[in-house]
């Protein structure tokens, strides 16, 4: 699927190639562009991205995020061909969360960095993309100050009660292209809703977050480069695991900032409702699933959700469960580094905290 999608894609642009160069606002693999390139260390704490070796879903590499002493943040599968996320394992630590102040954003400096010493930060400009739709998707009216691919974080550093353990998110590899619109008002919603529970509960859960499916423009595939890489996921998929009762709740989202007749891939309001958790979602965007549910429609999470299938529904006391203060203050946009746009933040922390 991955090589037809390069195909498909390098096929369409092929007759453009000799003009490509000269389309004003692209950026083109390769090309100079301003990254900074720190290490990323805090206190003195250094995280780093390693490739194992190994492989997941038969052919993507296995990454880690690790710390001094090798302690690991996060789990990574990649697809180094086409530079795509296929999922993120990492945990949620509630009693560590609840007891942390606040978020600390790692400096400007460290933030940008990179998996590849290539310009990938390039292609998430408001330029780019707009160049982009206009002449290779022939769509000019797309691409705003409020609607463009952001960065998308699938592990949060809202998730991580500490800097050093926040700065590990950062890698490319932890990124995937997400709308502004979904990255804001969708995607956060499930975020804050999963750290509310972990924090109110008090438990350390296993969290999971990742792509599914392809999203297309007039019925060509939608990537943010013109040799057929990053790709845009159809999709984005987040599920937490509390292992101490061995229950579990998948939500599945949208990656389209208009409301589409697509079917999810799984699940419906009816979990939902079952698990409390209506909150979380916003309609015509977001549903639940149970984690069967999950792992029998997406490979992804079948492979990183381990013996998920199994798994009894994880329920919160009630949908209107009040949050905390340390909640409030850990839920962060930390998925654009507000160089496009600003005064969003605190329309979206308002939203999280009326919804939850």
């Amino acid at each position: 699927m991955e090589l037809l999608i390069l195909f498909i894609f390098n096929t369409f642009t092929l007759a453009m190639s000799n003009h490509i160069k000269l389309i004003p606002g692209l950026c083109i693999a390769g090309d100079s562009f301003a990254v900074n390139q720190r290490k990323p260390t805090i206190h003195g704490i250094l995280s780093a991205l390693v490739n194992t070796n190994k492989q997941c879903l038969s052919n993507y590499s296995l990454l880690k995020v690790k710390r001094n002493g090798g302690i690991v943040d996060l789990e990574i599968c990649y697809d180094d061909l086409s530079l795509k996320t296929i999922y993120v394992k990492f945990k949620i630590n509630g009693i560590s969360l609840k007891d942390f102040i606040s978020v600390i954003i790692p400096p400007v400096a460290t933030r940008n960095i990179n998996l590849y010493p290539e310009n990938i930060a390039c292609f998430y400009t408001k330029n780019h993309q707009a160049a982009l739709f206009k002449y290779i998707y022939n769509d000019g009216d797309t691409i705003t100050d409020s609607s463009f691919l952001t960065e998308g974080y699938l592990a949060s550093n809202a998730d991580f009660s500490e800097d050093f353990e926040q700065l590990g998110t950062f890698f490319y590899a932890n990124i995937t292209p997400q709308w502004k619109f979904i990255n804001r008002h969708v995607w956060t919603h499930i975020e804050f809703a999963i750290r509310s529970y972990a924090m109110n509960n008090n438990k350390t859960l296993e969290a999971y977050a990742g792509t599914y499916g392809q999203a297309l423009v007039d019925g060509k595939p939608l990537l943010l480069t013109v040799d057929g890489r990053l790709p845009v996921a159809a999709w984005l998929w987040k599920a937490a695991v509390d292992p101490s009762t061995g229950a579990g709740i998948a939500f599945v989202c949208s990656n389209n900032p208009s409301k589409s007749a697509a079917s999810p891939p799984c699940g419906d309001m009816e979990v939902c409702e079952d698990g409390h958790w209506q909150a979380a979602v916003v309609t015509g965007w977001s549903v639940c699933c149970t984690l069967r549910q999950l792992v029998e429609t997406v490979p992804g999470a079948a492979a990183a959700i381990v013996g998920g299938a199994g798994m009894k529904l994880l329920k919160r006391t009630s949908p209107s469960t009040p949050s905390t203060s340390s909640e409030n203050e850990a839920m962060i946009d930390d998925d654009d580094d507000g160089s496009d746009d600003s005064g969003g933040d605190d329309e979206v922390e308002n939203e999280v905290k009326n919804d939850d």
